[in-house]
């Protein structure tokens, strides 16, 4: 039996955002069924590549992102 799955992380901004870092989630997909989680992870929007799903790496605080 084969099973389809994705990974797809994203910036999910509260409705009341004015400014700072935003919360990472990440989107699992099975069978196109769905869960959102949130990774304790967060991430400037400016330093954010939403094609990619990742933050741009450009100092050293976004290097640390990962862990």
């Amino acid at each position: 039996m084969k099973t389809n799955f994705s990974l797809l992380l994203y910036m999910k901004k509260p409705k009341n955002y004015q400014s700072g870092p935003a919360p990472i989630y990440l989107r699992i997909t099975v069978q196109d069924e769905r869960s959102e989680v949130t990774t304790g992870r967060e991430c400037e929007p400016a330093r954010w590549n939403t094609h990619a799903g990742r933050a741009i790496r450009t100092n050293e605080s976004i290097k640390c992102l990962s862990g």
